[in-house]
């Protein structure tokens, strides 16, 4: 089986990092992946050496589809480049996952499959959609994320994990603030910062200036290392989420032993294995609360050899590659779409992880609609009308305000004068 992963952008998060275990799967299940991003970074290498990659446009993609190159094209749900795919004619087969962003526009007659990260996840898109949304937990690879030789060495380490610029989803602003309340008491303060940032991003209030040991830029390839010397110090990773589609930091954390305090919002309460691979605190506990959690968490012995051993086999258990894989699998070969029994009112909007979700779809959208319309003059350059035409009626149908004013409304204006240029050209 031919398998396209698509994502517009290569990039440190833990979509791809998905693609990356995923793709590694694939090829020893014995299909064939084949990684397609529009933009370059880099991390692309790390994909090359899994199988074939490319760095495309928006054209060259399209005619790569056209041509019957791959038999499934998974792409997130909530990657607006992806939308254009389903302009093309035939539709390909289509399988579109919630990897943590809400989206209305996968259907059953945009998609042939819809799936999500997590039980919450699915939940939340449900009313969102006629397809079912099956969850599909993540998986980590064992052989990749293991504990270490050794336990016990040095003072324990407290780790951040994340994207230190990306406010609102993982506010680490709040761990400057835990960590402030932890230092002087014999921790180690650590930051593996995918954004690379330092301290004159974070000034002001509402962060607290601490003296990290480390904090620095830690390449995916290096986590498991990371993780090690977190389980090896009788340390623990505290994660400060504001929501979290799967929450890979407390898997792949768990993995190498080590344990995660982290906040019980959607994702990380599927993934913090309360009680055996971390503990859950309410998200409204306040700084001081989570700092003596910490303390409690070093204090009591949760970092021994035993706790580290149920951790990995609790980890291993839950979360398994090869399962997740097969499920895909599963997926990808179906003959029939498996549409909703009936519509499924949704979760109470006052659950905070979902308001959450739903300010950051309301703040995505102009950076979408920007995103799609740059494709659409792509393929126009290519001589693509008839495609470009149907995708920007989608485009108009589904982001009307957002086509109206500011940025997005020059570049819309720009292409439908293109088009109407092209359709009186025919005529």
């Amino acid at each position: 089986m031919r398998v396209l992963l698509f994502r517009s952008l290569c990039d440190t998060g833990g979509v791809s990092s998905w693609m990356q275990e995923h793709g590694r799967e694939l090829v020893r299940a014995g299909a064939e992946p084949h990684f397609w991003f529009c933009k370059d970074s880099a991390r692309f290498p790390e994909f090359h050496a899994i199988g074939p990659a490319t760095i495309g446009d928006m054209p060259t993609l399209v005619r790569a589809i056209e041509s019957n190159a791959y038999d499934v094209v998974h792409v997130s749900s909530s990657d607006a480049a992806a939308e254009i795919l389903q302009s093309i004619e035939p539709r390909p087969k289509i399988v579109a996952s919630n990897r943590g962003a809400l989206s209305r526009h996968w259907n059953s007659g945009d998609c042939f499959a819809r799936t999500a990260v997590s039980r919450a996840m699915a939940e939340y898109d449900q009313p969102r959609t006629d397809l079912l949304v099956e969850p599909v937990l993540n998986g980590v690879d064992a052989n990749r994320f293991s504990p270490p030789e050794s336990i016990g060495g040095g003072s324990p380490i407290v780790a951040w994990v994340g994207r230190t610029t990306d406010l609102r989803s993982k506010d680490f602003p709040r761990f400057t603030r835990i960590a402030s309340l932890l230092a002087g008491s014999g921790v180690r303060l650590w930051v593996a910062d995918a954004h690379g940032a330092n301290w004159s991003r974070f000034e002001s209030p509402p962060c607290a200036r601490v003296d990290f040991e480390r904090w620095e830029r830690v390449a995916h390839a290096d986590m498991p290392a990371f993780y090690r010397a977190v389980t090896e110090s009788g340390g623990v990773v505290v994660m400060t989420s504001t929501t979290e589609g799967f929450g890979w930091v407390a898997v792949e954390a768990a993995a190498c032993g080590a344990g995660t305090i982290a906040p019980a919002v959607a994702g990380l309460r599927e993934t913090v294995l309360d009680g055996v691979t971390g503990t859950l605190f309410q998200p409204t506990a306040s700084d001081a609360e989570v700092a003596a959690l910490v303390r409690g968490w070093i204090g009591n012995g949760a970092a021994g050899k035993a706790a580290v051993a149920r951790r990995v086999e609790a980890v291993r258990a839950s979360f398994s590659l090869s399962g997740m894989t097969s499920s895909y699998l599963e997926v990808y070969g179906r003959p029939n779409q498996l549409r909703a029994p009936a519509p499924r009112p949704s979760p109470d909007r006052d659950e905070p992880t979902l308001g959450v979700l739903l300010g950051q779809a309301a703040w995505r959208r102009p950076f979408q609609a920007r995103e799609i319309l740059d494709g659409l003059r792509l393929l126009l350059d290519a001589g693509r009308t008839d495609l470009a035409s149907r995708a920007f009626g989608r485009l108009v149908r589904r982001y009307p305000g957002h086509l109206l004013r500011g940025e997005s409304g020059r570049r819309a204006r720009r292409v439908a004068l293109r088009l109407l240029a092209r359709r009186l050209r025919g005529r």
